[in-house]
């Protein structure tokens, strides 16, 4: 913030008279005198210009106004008493007309006193900034320290600022959003950064946003990009408000890195309790979800093999994660090898669909799912699905294990007759079935 026309002209001491209606609560950036005929080249916008008028006898007003306005001069004041005994009245017409603040400065009021009001003014609004930038950061630390999450963090941060707040992932999904209502504008900054290359992640991005300014700042945890901060409003941020808003991000950064580590600590009870079923070991898995917290799907249940390249297999082990029809059926999700995640699902409508979700996030991947089995079932159910996998064309997304005539001769591998004939016909294929252990 900074002092306006208005606030100047509510300081009594000063006894400044407005001379025409115009737009008085401009900030004032700050105040500079000339004499000159033509300031424009000493002006940069922004400024109360403050003048006697001495030596501008024959000024043409109209075209002194005019140059005032497009330097963009939040106002004018006039100093009578030294060359004008009051202010000229052209020069009142042509302010009115133009739209300038016009003040009239009485001759016992010195131009400095002006000046001094104006500079002090700013100091006690920059200290004011800067206090509240301090109790910003300790309601932002103390949002960190509450383990509430991001979120705790972002609503501190959106108060703090006055604006709308969107941590967004790194493909620039929402995560969070403060106010909710925030949401709408999460289209139009994916495609503001799309068109920018996503270059933010060397550095901090503006944008426009519906009227809004907003300022885009990269979360880097460990040094990766983690996500995106985006913090809008009407107004642009001052420097105070943007050192609030780096304060914030190396907090977000923190509760990333402890919401990353709780992830991997579920994912690996998650696996050990697969690993269980798969094994062989339903009772006992049933015992460890129990311990582990981890929701074990009730049978009738599918095995699904999802695939997919090595490089890709954390953004497919991601979205299977966060899918919403998996969630809310409590399935249970966990990474098999360097490029397949299992599924454990409970039968029920909408589940393969829901798989086919995960498939359509992904490029390449690719998945086959068993028919339901009961708990105790599930490692022959995973034999027969990965059979159907390595046994069909790459070019299908999702398939049911049961539709055995697409699997070839790899369908054949469980059952024993197959397997009468010399066993080096068989050993490559073999190996190929069972594919590889856990890692």
């Amino acid at each position: 913030m900074r002092p306006t026309m208005r606030w100047l002209l509510g300081l009594r001491g000063l006894r400044l008279r407005s001379l025409v209606d115009a737009d008085v609560d401009r900030p004032n950036r700050w105040v500079h005198i000339s004499e000159l005929e033509d300031p424009a080249r000493f002006l940069s916008g922004g400024e109360l210009l403050l003048t006697t008028g001495k030596g501008m006898a024959d000024v043409e007003w109209d075209a002194y106004v005019r140059c005032l306005v497009e330097r963009d001069v939040v106002g004018l004041g006039f100093g009578i008493g030294v060359a004008h005994t009051h202010v000229p009245p052209p020069l009142i017409e042509a302010a009115s007309r133009r739209g300038l603040p016009l003040l009239s400065v009485p001759e016992e009021t010195p131009f400095i006193a002006i000046s001094e009001a104006i500079a002090e003014e700013i100091a006690r609004l920059q200290e004011r900034a800067l206090n509240s930038a301090l109790e910003a950061q300790s309601d932002l630390i103390r949002a960190a320290l509450s383990a509430r999450g991001p979120r705790a963090v972002l609503v501190e941060l959106a108060e703090a600022l006055d604006s709308w707040v969107l941590l967004l992932d790194t493909e620039t999904r929402i995560r969070y959003a403060v106010p909710t209502a925030a949401r709408r504008r999460a289209a139009r900054i994916r495609m503001d950064l799309d068109s920018l290359g996503l270059d933010v992640r060397t550095g901090a991005a503006s944008l426009s946003v519906g009227g809004d300014q907003a300022a885009v700042l990269p979360i880097d945890v460990r040094g990766r990009v983690q996500g995106y901060v985006v913090a809008g409003r009407t107004t642009p941020l001052t420097p105070v408000e943007r050192s609030v808003l780096t304060g914030a991000m190396g907090l977000l950064s923190l509760d990333l890195v402890s919401e990353q580590e709780a992830n991997e600590a579920e994912r690996r009870d998650r696996r050990a309790v697969l690993q269980l079923v798969l094994g062989g070991h339903a009772a006992l898995a049933e015992e460890a979800a129990d311990t582990l917290a981890v929701t074990l799907p009730p049978g009738p249940a599918r095995i699904a093999v999802l695939g997919c390249s090595r490089e890709a297999l954390g953004d497919l082990l991601a979205a299977a994660e966060e899918q919403h029809g998996l969630m809310q059926s409590g399935a249970l999700v966990a990474q098999y090898d360097r490029r397949s995640v299992l599924i454990l699902l409970s039968v029920a409508e909408g589940d393969l669909q829901a798989l086919e979700e995960v498939l359509h996030r992904v490029p390449g991947a690719r998945g086959v799912a068993s028919e339901g089995v009961q708990l105790a079932d599930v490692p022959d159910a995973l034999r027969r699905a990965r059979s159907v996998y390595f046994g069909t064309s790459k070019t299908e997304w999702l398939l049911l294990a049961r539709d055995v005539a697409t699997a070839g001769l790899l369908a054949q591998l469980d059952n024993p007759g197959p397997r009468a004939g010399p066993p080096r016909y068989w050993s490559p294929l073999i190996a190929t079935h069972n594919g590889p252990s856990w890692i």
